[in-house]
C-alpha cells in the first residue's frame, strides 16, 4: 500500500489563484493523497470556488469567518491529517504534476532518519510573465550547518518539501507569530536528514500581495524564531557561531531593505546596530556603511537616491508592503 500524503493548504482571499492550486493536487500522477483546505476568513469569492470540491472525497474544507495566524491554521491541518507525510501548499502557488511521485520514490529508498525531501521551484511573475528557477540550497544529509554557512546559495523552498508527519508533530509551528519561513526547517534539521532533488517541482507566484514583501514584519518574526532556535534544547551549541553569523547578515539585509524600500529609518538603524552587535565585522560591510549614511537623509532624498541606484544598476522596482493583506 502506498503512503498517504496529506496536503495542507491555507487560503485567504486568493480567489484568482486558489483553483490552480487545488487542481495541481488533483492532477498529481501520484494518487494517494488527501487535501485539507483551510479557508482563513476569506472575504472574496474563494468560498464559491471551494464549493466545487465539496463532493470530492479526497478534499476536506475547513472554513473560518475570522482571519487568524497562519501558523495556527497549519498546525490544525497537521492534527487533522491522516497521512504519514505532510506537504504545505499556499493557495497562490501550485505543484507540478510529478512532485509527489518523485518525492515518495526518494523516501522509499531512505531510512527513517530522513525527514524531508526538498527541491527548488520556479518563480512566476504575474506582472511580466517571467519564469525562473528560485534559488534553493542544494544539500542533502544533516544540513543545519549548511543552512547557516551557505545562506548565499539559497534557502529551503517553502512549498516543495515533503515532510514526515512526525517531524511536524515534534516541531510544530509557533502559534504566537503570524507566519514562519525557514524556522520550521531549521528546527527539523536539528534531528533529521534532508534529501535534495535537483529539479524544480512547484511554481511560486510573484504578485502584489506576497507575504515576502512585508519586510519589517518578516524581520520581527525572523528575530523571534532565531532567538528561540538558539535556546532550543535540541540545538547543537557548537553551531552557535554559525547561527550568529547568519543572524547578523539577515539583520543587515533587513536594514538595507528598509532604507531602500521603506520609510522607518529608526527600524533600519536598529537592524544595523543589532547586526553589528552579533558580528562586529558587519560594521565595515559596504551595505551597513551605505545604509547608515542613507538614514541621515530625508525620505524624499532617499527616494531620489534609490531611483538613481535602480537606474544605474538596471534594478526593477520592488514591492514594499507595511502589513499582510
Amino acid at each position: 500500500m502506498n503512503p498517504l500524503i496529506s496536503v495542507i493548504m491555507c487560503t485567504y482571499n486568493h480567489s484568482e489563484y486558489v483553483q490552480d492550486a487545488i487542481e495541481s493536487v488533483v492532477k498529481q500522477t501520484y494518487k494517494d493523497w488527501e487535501l485539507i483546505i483551510i479557508d482563513n476568513g476569506s472575504t472574496d469569492d474563494t468560498q464559491k470556488i471551494l464549493q466545487k470540491y465539496n463532493d470530492n472525497p479526497k478534499v476536506r474544507i475547513v472554513s473560518y469567518e475570522k482571519n487568524d495566524f497562519i501558523t495556527k491554521r497549519i498546525n490544525e491541518g497537521v492534527r487533522l491529517a491522516n497521512g504519514d507525510f505532510i506537504s504545505i501548499l499556499y493557495s497562490d502557488d501550485y505543484y507540478l504534476p510529478e512532485i509527489f511521485e518523485k518525492q515518495i520514490k526518494c523516501f522509499g529508498s531512505l531510512s527513517h532518519e530522513w525527514g524531508v525531501v526538498h527541491s527548488p521551484s520556479f518563480s512566476f511573475n504575474v506582472f511580466t510573465g517571467e519564469q525562473k528557477i528560485q534559488s534553493c540550497i542544494p544539500v542533502s544529509g544533516y544540513i543545519l550547518k549548511d543552512i547557516f554557512t551557505r545562506y548565499h546559495e539559497g534557502f529551503i523552498n517553502p512549498i516543495t518539501p515533503l515532510i514526515r508527519k512526525e517531524c511536524m508533530e515534534r516541531y510544530p509551528l509557533y502559534e504566537d507569530i503570524f507566519t514562519e519561513g525557514e524556522g520550521l526547517f531549521h528546527r527539523i534539521a536539528m534531528k533529521y536528514k534532508f534529501y535534495y532533488i535537483n529539479e524544480p517541482l512547484a511554481v511560486m507566484r510573484v504578485h502584489d500581495r506576497n507575504m515576502s514583501f512585508v519586510s519589517k514584519r518578516n524581520a520581527e518574526m525572523t528575530i523571534v524564531v532565531l532567538d528561540r532556535l538558539a535556546k532550543h534544547p535540541d540545538f547543537p551549541k557548537e553551531y552557535l557561531p554559525y547561527l550568529r553569523a547568519l543572524y547578523s547578515r539577515i539583520l543587515r539585509i533587513y536594514g538595507w531593505r528598509e532604507v531602500r524600500l521603506g520609510s522607518n529609518t529608526g527600524f533600519a538603524r536598529k537592524m544595523f546596530s543589532e547586526s553589528i552587535r552579533l558580528d562586529w565585522k558587519q560594521f565595515f560591510h559596504p551595505i551597513t556603511l551605505a545604509g547608515e549614511i542613507m538614514c541621515l537623509f530625508s525620505c524624499e532624498i532617499r527616494n531620489k537616491i534609490n531611483l538613481r541606484i535602480n537606474s544605474l544598476f538596471g534594478k526593477k522596482k520592488i514591492i514594499h508592503l507595511e502589513d499582510y493583506k
